[in-house]
């Protein structure tokens, strides 16, 4: 009797700390999630050249976290997100949109300071065309290439200079049950651009 009482009191320890955890008393990443960072980090950077992505911004991780643990079927993009996920993202990490349009080049900025931008994509990893890190990787490459930052030269008589540096936060998630599941990432990438004089 007195062995099952103290599994009792345990389990209900347990049960505890996993609502404070999910509550906010804890890690702010769910059970649900795996984290994926590394993996889209290392594959990115070996896609493209434009930029040296890393894997530091505890902003960018904490804020994709959340939206990823709330995410639904008709947020699946294969591709960059806006609406809800989108802003915020924004609103929890102050950042503004990265702008991707293509044919449409990033705009070096000529005001000196520092402002960072932010971007969410969704895949579907079940998807056949997505089910594998260099696919995703390949895909996401493609979307930033529009900014073409290894190609921006500066406006002359600006006397600034544009530096970048990169950051990346993915986690997975599976939506649904049974047969309706469906496995996503959720990747934010952030882009801060630093104007110096010249």
């Amino acid at each position: 009797m007195k062995l099952k009482r103290i599994l009792s009191l345990a389990l209900s320890g347990v049960l505890a700390i996993s609502m404070l955890t999910a509550c906010g008393g804890g890690s702010s990443i769910s059970n649900l999630l795996s984290n994926r960072t590394a993996t889209v980090r290392g594959a990115l950077n070996s896609a493209q050249t434009m930029l040296s992505y890393k894997s530091n911004d505890s902003k960018l991780a904490d804020a994709v976290s959340k939206v990823a643990e709330t995410i639904t079927p008709v947020q699946i993009a294969n591709g960059a997100v806006d609406g809800s996920v989108a802003t915020t993202v924004q609103q929890l990490t102050g950042y503004g949109d990265l702008y991707l349009k293509d044919g449409d080049p990033w705009k070096a900025a000529t005001e000196v300071g520092s402002k960072t931008y932010v971007k969410v994509f969704i895949y579907n990893v079940d998807d056949k065309a997505y089910d594998s890190t260099a696919e995703v990787a390949s895909d996401l490459a493609k979307k930033l290439e529009v900014m073409g930052l290894d190609k921006e030269t500066a406006t002359k008589g600006d006397k600034v200079t544009n530096s970048y540096a990169g950051s990346v936060a993915a986690y997975e998630k599976t939506i649904g049950k049974d047969d309706n599941a469906v496995t996503v990432w959720v990747i934010g990438v952030a882009v801060t651009q630093t104007v110096t004089k010249a």
